[in-house]
């Protein structure tokens, strides 16, 4: 079965169940993409009011590009356009752009995106309603996914990137499949984006950069961005990210689809985010990295709630990154990534995950492809449900999340705390199942520092592999510590307090606290340690009577509360 395959069948599956269990997104269902198009409502224009004036674009080829000039003016498509480079170029304010049912295909022949922006500092510009596709040249995009995008603020003509303040994209289908091209990649503040369906087809190939990356859709690339909204918005098949968010945002009832050929593919996800709302929504990730949601980013990360969202992720692909040896041989199997459903590992503060569930599967010998050119290759893929760290002092809370992680990858882990450095991450009341390691304690990518809390979880083993442990450390070196502590979770199928494979006498720390929370105390029975790095064996200690420790519990620091952003409109001038 191929991974469009795959994909179709894993989509119609979770379609269902998002809708059964009101959990995750279902996207667009008004643009030219989906079937009741011609009869559904489209999105109002927030600034519907201030556009006073109506001039008609002729449809028909565009040798240049039609520039829409005139403030305060509805330009309306009367037929479909190709255009040899750029489509449309908006040149001032108050400006909608309405294609009217139509299509326009750009990029016929020279670089150029479908609607542009032409002069700086803009404000209040809409694009809507009909198709725009990237046509036969399928120019490149640079290094940041910029460049003959289907709707973008920056201008390859003019070899720059422009902002345009309150953007509104609604009831569009896009496509795009040129190398490093992005989809929907604008610089704004209070942008709305909704009712797309953004397909990226570009199969198999590199990217220029995949630390700058390439999104199918932005309201933040390149600006200091905030208070957007990204709502029922369908993304298929995006090459790395799906929706990166901007600062003070809000994401929900989108429908994303990976297939990743790139590291850290995030269906949703922003570096040094602050201030996000991230809620039903229903990410399916293959290729070589999907990522469900990637947050944190150190001392900027703040205040998120993310909640109500659906992951399925699996490892496919094999890149260049982690396949430097395929051409040796290409029938042998490759250690390839580990797919995450949360990712948080660069720190956070007064980070709240609730209430998603996330399903993995990994695979010793996955027959899937070589990114680069789609050639068959064998990988050992595996993933991590959550994939967790908070920097010293920061607090982040997981909940009542359902995470199941199973199969015979090597990385099959529920839970992995690692490059972690605070006793405020806590990870409580979720259900987690897997068929190799419930909770990780310290990986190879970092330790699990500063004795972070698991309480009240339901561990669950799934399946009879060998080498199963409930709690386990895989990692300790230098600073590689492996500290924590486990308070009233609950063990089934075959889960245990004793199914435990910890790495005493390395070069870090191992310290593991079990105890109950009694009359709102957090009372521990014992510990198993390795004696401060001495002993070459885990020894136990027990406490009569029990004990305390001074480290941080739920409740002592609450999450700041969430404030939607509001999409206003710049007053006339």
């Amino acid at each position: 079965m191929k991974i469009n395959e795959v994909l179709l069948t894993v989509i119609a599956t979770l379609m269902f169940h998002s809708s059964a269990f009101a959990m995750g997104g279902s996207g667009a269902t008004c643009n030219p993409s989906t079937p009741n198009w011609g009869s559904c409502t489209l999105a109002p224009v927030p600034f519907q009011a201030l556009v006073t004036k109506t001039i008609n674009i002729p449809g028909g080829t565009y040798t240049t590009p039609f520039q829409a000039n005139q403030a305060n003016t509805r330009y309306v498509l009367q037929g479909d356009m190709t255009a040899d480079a750029a489509g449309i170029v908006i040149g001032a304010s108050y400006v909608i752009i309405d294609l009217n049912g139509h299509t326009i295909t750009y990029n016929q022949v020279n670089p150029g995106e479908g609607v542009t922006i032409g002069p700086y500092n803009l404000h209040d510009v809409a694009v809507r309603n009909g198709s725009i596709i990237q046509g036969a040249a399928k120019s490149e995009g640079d290094l940041y996914g910029r460049g003959n995008n289907p709707v973008s603020t920056y201008n390859t003509i003019n070899q720059g990137s422009r902002s345009a303040g309150n953007f509104h994209v609604a009831n569009l289908y896009v496509r795009y499949g040129g190398k490093d091209v992005g989809g929907i990649i604008i610089a704004t503040t209070n942008g709305l984006f909704e009712q797309n369906t953004i397909e990226d087809t570009y199969e198999f190939g590199t990217l220029k950069n995949r630390h700058q990356g390439v999104e199918a859709l932005t309201g933040a690339k390149n600006t200091t961005s905030e208070q957007h909204i990204y709502r029922y918005n369908t993304i298929v098949n995006t090459r790395q990210r799906g929706i990166v968010t901007g600062n003070n945002s809000e994401v929900y009832g989108n429908h994303i689809t990976i297939r990743s050929i790139a590291t850290n593919s995030n269906g949703i996800g922003m570096y040094a985010g602050q201030d996000l709302k991230i809620h039903d929504n229903t990410i399916i990730g293959r290729g070589e990295h999907p990522v469900g949601i990637g947050a944190g980013g150190g001392s900027g990360s703040d205040n998120y709630e993310v909640y109500n969202n659906l992951i399925d992720l699996q490892i496919t692909a094999l890149g260049e990154e982690y396949g430097s040896s395929y051409a040796n041989d290409p029938t042998a199997t490759y250690m390839g990534n580990a797919a995450s459903g949360i990712r948080v590992t660069w720190g956070g503060d007064k980070l709240n995950f609730y209430n998603n569930q996330i399903t993995i599967k990994t695979n010793a010998r996955y027959e899937g492809t070589y990114s680069p050119t789609g050639a068959k290759a064998y990988i050992n893929g595996g993933g991590k449900g959550l994939f967790i760290g908070a920097y010293e002092g920061e607090t982040s809370t997981f909940s009542g999340n359902t995470i199941t992680v199973t199969g015979d990858g090597a990385y099959t882990y529920g839970v992995t705390c690692s490059y972690s450095f605070s006793d405020g991450m806590f990870v409580v009341n979720n259900i987690i199942t897997s068929s190799q390691y419930n909770i990780v304690v310290g990986d190879d990518y970092g330790a699990c520092n500063a004795y972070p809390l698991f309480q009240g979880n339901t561990l669950i083993k799934s399946g009879a592999l060998e080498g199963y442990k409930t709690i386990t450390s895989t990692y300790n070196e230098t600073d590689r510590n492996s500290q924590a502590r486990f308070v009233d979770n609950v063990y089934q199928n075959g889960a245990s307090e004793s199914s435990i494979a910890l790495k005493p006498s390395g070069s870090g720390l191992t310290d593991i606290y079990f105890g109950n929370a009694v009359s709102n105390e957090y009372r521990y029975s014992y510990r198993l340690h390795d004696n401060n790095g001495v002993s070459s064996t885990l020894l136990r200690e027990d406490f009569e009577p029990t004990i305390t420790l001074s480290y941080r519990y739920p409740g002592q620091v609450l999450p700041l509360p969430f404030s939607a952003p509001v999409i206003k409109s710049i007053n006339a001038q």
